[in-house]
């Protein structure tokens, strides 16, 4: 899939909301912003399933207690679908 860069000037509000989402979700900027538009034009949005979120709840309890221990989003997410 081709993709382009552009820049988006958000209000301070907006900014802090994808701010708080990719924190808590362990998400890149790009891809809070592109799950935005995807549901504002009605494509299909990215749900964590279960297991998902209660694995990353507990990498975020682990990560509290040993921040050394932690370990990078995309290595997680290609654990939970190796398929993909």
């Amino acid at each position: 899939m081709a993709v382009r860069k552009v820049a988006v000037t958000l209000p301070e509000e907006l900014f802090e909301i994808v701010e708080r989402a990719r924190a808590v979700e362990h998400r890149t900027r790009s891809e809070v912003i592109q799950e935005a538009l995807r549901t504002h034009f009605g494509e299909a949005v990215y749900v964590p399933s279960a297991e998902e979120r209660h694995r990353l709840l507990a990498g975020l309890d682990e990560a509290a207690q040993d921040p050394e221990r932690s370990r990078d989003w995309a290595q997680v997410r290609a654990e939970l679908h190796p398929e993909q």
